[in-house]
């Protein structure tokens, strides 16, 4: 291991920093593929092969150990996200099973409309906010049709949301999302109770169609309806958003998928590698482990550095360069790995190309005018919170 270098900000937290965090990532990354914050203690993998040598192995590295997980402190069930195998796959799988590769295929005509909709208000040089009128409903109104929610609800589902989202994140504004966090479970809990009454094909009558064995309890359904929404619709809207902005920022990119739209789908990996939504997630070490020369003792946290890894030289040619056309793109950590990779990979994939592909339809040469970038407080799930384009 390298010896640490004290000019480098190790604090990966810090908000300084958020708006680009690729330097320091850099930096960090640098001093060795796993090495030991001299602020906090915790272990950090940086390098491509650490980081997947760890999520591919939940036994060793648990999810589970790290004692966290705020919907299972709410609903009282435990969730897939902060589970570890054998129970991971129990909570897992009902869900997957409803959760079909043809089902998610089905749904590309509907994001393509919808993307095409809320592109409409878009008038020339009039400034369009692409969080609040595209990359935010998008996600949120698909997976609202996705479960069953009438029209009549939108609005309140919306909300209740983001205070799933806010409350699973921990952040500041936790607290402010408890009350409506109790709406959302109550109006959940009663759209199963009428599901189980009723036939369709909408995702909370496929679930409890997929658990039909009864390996989810009525608590831990309730939880894996709660976590679609937490973990489906925060990170397409950040990853939207992110593609939005690469690509004024890179207008020869862009102008290639102008005219070779086929290129759209290679250009999704290409933006969850080169700027994907999810920074880092935390393992504990179960078991003495070594990783890259480096003997983990347990207890050991590690924090999993993904996007660090996305940009590892070693195993990306040329990683500081946004190429919709590279090869390998599709490698990236950015959806997850292993047990643990990313249910809704499919979804989030479809939906970020249909917004893209309406986006430079409706305006190929679109600007960004923001006078500033801000970016929210969530570290490791990285968005901005605004992003005004004009035509």
């Amino acid at each position: 291991m390298s010896t640490v270098d004290s000019t480098i900000n190790y604090n990966v937290f810090d908000p300084e920093i958020r708006a680009d965090p690729r330097p320091t990532y850099r930096q960090i990354r640098e001093q060795g593929p796993l090495i030991q914050n001299p602020l906090t203690g915790f272990w950090m993998a940086t390098s491509f092969d650490a980081c997947q040598t760890i999520l591919r192995d939940p036994v060793t590295f648990s999810s589970a150990q790290l004692g966290i997980d705020p919907i299972r402190n709410f609903l009282e069930a435990p969730t897939m996200l902060f589970s570890d195998p054998p129970d991971h796959e129990r909570l897992r799988a009902p869900v997957q099973r409803a959760f079909t590769p043809r089902s998610v295929a089905a749904l590309e005509p509907q994001a393509r409309a919808l993307s095409e909709q809320f592109l409409t208000p878009m008038q020339p040089h009039e400034p369009y906010e692409v969080v609040d009128q595209l990359s935010y409903p998008l996600p949120v109104t698909v997976i609202a049709e996705m479960m069953g929610i009438p029209s009549r609800d939108r609005e309140s589902f919306r909300r209740w949301s983001d205070a799933a989202v806010a409350f699973n994140a921990m952040g500041e504004d936790a607290d402010l999302a408890v009350t409506e966090m109790g709406e959302l479970k109550d109006y959940l809990a009663a759209a199963v109770e009428t599901a189980k009454q009723r036939d369709g094909d909408d995702l909370i009558r496929r679930l409890i169609d997929a658990n039909d064995d009864g390996q989810l309890s009525d608590d831990e359904l309730l939880a894996s309806c709660v976590l679609l929404l937490v973990a489906g619709n925060e990170t397409t809207t950040k990853l939207i958003t992110n593609g939005v902005l690469q690509l004024a920022r890179h207008p020869e990119q862009r102008e290639l998928l102008v005219e070779n739209p086929e290129l759209l789908p290679g250009a999704v990996e290409e933006l969850l590698r080169f700027d994907g939504t999810v920074q880092s997630t935390f393992r504990v070490v179960t078991k003495e482990a070594e990783v890259e020369g480096v003997t983990l003792s347990p207890g050991t946290m590690v924090l999993v550095m993904v996007a660090a890894a996305n940009r590892d030289p070693d195993h990306f040619e040329k990683p500081e360069e946004f190429d919709v056309t590279r090869a390998n793109a599709r490698e990236h950590l950015g959806l997850g790995f292993g047990v643990h990779y990313c249910l809704g990979a499919s979804l989030g994939r479809l939906e970020t190309r249909a917004a893209l592909e309406a986006l430079l339809g409706t305006a190929p040469e679109y600007q960004v005018v923001n006078d500033e970038l801000r970016y929210g407080p969530n570290y490791f799930l990285r968005g901005l919170e605004q992003l005004a384009i004009t035509r």
